[in-house]
C-alpha cells in the first residue's frame, strides 16, 4: 500500500466510527434479544463509507493499514461487539484478498468495495472447522470455470454481503477429490464471486439457511451457506488456499483481537459506571459499616484497577503487533511461526476479555446475572473469543511443536 491514510484523514474516519459505534450501541440490545442479524446496520455501515477503509487509495479506498483498521474495529466494538463482529468479516476478507488477487481482480473487486459493496467469506466446514481441508468441491466445467458444491457453517455477514469469497477443492470432471494428500492440499483453492440472494436467502446455486443459535454474538447472523452448483468463472480463481491465504492471515487474527479489545473497553466503562455510584447502605458481613459506597471497598478498587491494567496491556500488545507486522518485523520470525506469533495478540486479548467479563459480574453483584443486563451479555459474547483461529491451545501446541522439532534445534 503506497499511499496510506494521513493523520487528518484518519481523524475524520474515526469520528465516523464513533458515530456508527453509538448507533450500534443503541440498536444492539434489540437484536441480541431477538437473536437475529441487525438489519438496520447495513444501511448505516454503507452510508458511513467505513467499508472502504482498508482499500488502497489506488482502487478508490482510504488506504488504511492494519493499525488504522484495528482502531476503527475496536471503536465499533465498544458500541456493540456482536454487530461489529459481523462487519469484521468484511475487513478480514478485504485485507486477505487484496494481498492475493491480481491487479485486474483488485481493480474490479476492491473498486466495488470502495463504492460500498460488502464482502464476506465462509470457510469453515462442520467436520473440522477452519483448519480442515475443504470437502466442498469445485468441479471444472467444459466451458471453463467451476461449479461449487458443499456447505459452509460459519457464514458471518451473509445477510448483508454483495461479494462472496470461499475455499473449495478442485476435483476431476466427475467430482472426485484427489486421493493423494499433497495433491489435495494443492487443489484446495480460493475463489471470489457475486453474492446475489433474494429476501428468502435464495440465489443461483447458492442459498442461506438460518441456523445461527448460539450462546452469544446473536446479532452477527452467522448462518449456514449452501453451495449447490454455484458457478465461478475462471477470473474468479484467486490462488491456492493454503500457500496463499495462510500467508496473510494477520488480517484475521488481528481484526478478531480488535473486536475483543473494544469489548474490554466496554466492560471497563460499564463497570466504572455502576461501581462508582453503587451504595450498599448499612452492611454486616465481609465489610462492616453503617453506610458503604463500594467505590471505597478494597477489592472493588483493586478489581477496577486490574481491569484497566488488562485493557491497557491488551491495547499496547495489539497496536504494537499491528505496527511490527506493517513494518516488516515479522521477517525476523521463522516462517512456520509467523501466523501463531502474530496471533498471540488475539490469544492474549481473548484470555483477558474473558477474565474481565467474569470479574466484572463478580464486582457488580447479582444484578449483573439478570437476563438483559449488559454484563450478562458481555459475558456471553466474550466466550466467542475462544473459537476464532488460532485459539490459545492451538497456538501453544503449534509453537511448541515447531520449537522442539529436531531440525530446528540443529539449526
Amino acid at each position: 500500500m503506497n499511499d496510506k491514510i494521513t493523520e487528518a484523514e484518519f481523524d475524520a474516519v474515526f469520528t465516523k466510527a464513533q458515530e456508527l459505534s453509538q448507533f450500534f450501541r443503541e440498536i444492539g440490545p434489540k437484536y441480541d434479544i431477538e437473536n437475529t442479524f441487525a438489519y438496520p446496520s447495513i444501511e448505516a455501515f454503507k452510508k458511513s463509507g467505513l467499508g472502504a477503509l482498508p482499500v488502497p487509495k489506488q482502487y478508490g479506498g482510504m488506504g488504511g493499514d492494519l493499525l488504522a483498521t484495528s482502531k476503527v474495529v475496536s471503536e465499533l466494538s465498544k458500541g456493540d461487539s456482536a454487530i461489529t463482529l459481523a462487519y469484521n468479516m468484511h475487513y478480514i476478507m478485504v485485507g486477505i484478498t487484496m494481498g492475493l488477487m491480481s491487479e485486474t481482480q483488485n481493480k474490479y473487486w476492491l473498486g466495488r468495495v470502495a463504492d460500498g459493496d460488502i464482502m464476506f467469506g465462509p470457510f469453515s466446514e462442520q467436520r473440522a472447522g477452519f483448519s480442515g481441508l475443504a470437502d466442498m468441491k469445485a468441479i471444472p466445467q467444459e466451458g471453463g470455470g467451476w461449479k461449487l458444491y458443499g456447505k459452509k457453517v460459519w457464514g458471518t455477514l451473509c445477510e448483508a454481503a454483495d461479494i462472496v469469497t470461499t475455499n473449495a477443492t478442485i476435483t476431476d470432471a466427475d467430482g472426485n477429490l484427489p486421493e493423494n494428500f499433497e495433491e489435495r492440499v494443492s487443489a484446495e483453492s480460493f475463489f471470489i464471486g457475486e453474492f446475489n440472494v433474494d429476501e428468502n436467502g435464495q440465489g443461483d446455486g447458492i442459498s442461506i439457511v438460518k441456523t445461527w443459535d448460539a450462546l452469544g454474538m446473536h446479532a452477527t447472523g452467522t448462518q449456514t451457506v449452501i453451495f449447490d452448483g454455484y458457478y465461478v468463472p475462471e477470473d474468479g480463481f484467486i490462488c491456492e488456499w493454503r500457500t496463499g491465504a495462510f500467508g496473510v492471515l494477520e488480517w484475521a487474527s488481528l481484526m478478531f483481537a480488535s473486536i475483543y479489545l473494544g469489548m474490554q473497553d466496554r466492560i471497563l466503562e460499564e463497570a466504572r459506571a455502576v461501581l462508582s455510584k453503587k451504595t450498599l447502605g448499612a452492611v454486616f458481613g465481609a465489610v462492616v459499616a453503617a453506610d458503604v459506597k463500594v467505590a471505597g471497598v478494597g477489592h472493588i478498587i483493586d478489581g477496577v484497577g486490574d481491569m484497566a491494567s488488562r485493557y491497557e496491556l491488551s491495547r499496547r500488545v495489539l497496536y504494537r503487533t499491528c505496527e511490527e507486522v506493517s513494518g516488516g518485523y515479522d521477517d525476523n520470525w521463522p516462517i512456520e511461526l509467523r501466523f501463531p506469533y502474530i496471533g498471540l495478540a488475539k490469544t492474549f486479548i481473548a484470555e483477558n476479555v474473558m477474565h474481565m467479563s467474569r470479574h466484572a459480574m463478580s464486582l457488580v453483584g447479582g444484578q449483573s446475572f439478570k437476563k438483559g443486563a449488559i454484563f450478562e451479555r458481555l459475558y456471553r459474547d466474550s466466550a466467542a473469543s475462544m473459537f476464532q483461529p488460532l485459539n490459545s491451545d492451538q497456538s501453544r501446541t503449534y509453537i511448541g511443536e515447531v520449537l522442539l522439532a529436531p531440525e530446528e534445534l540443529e539449526d
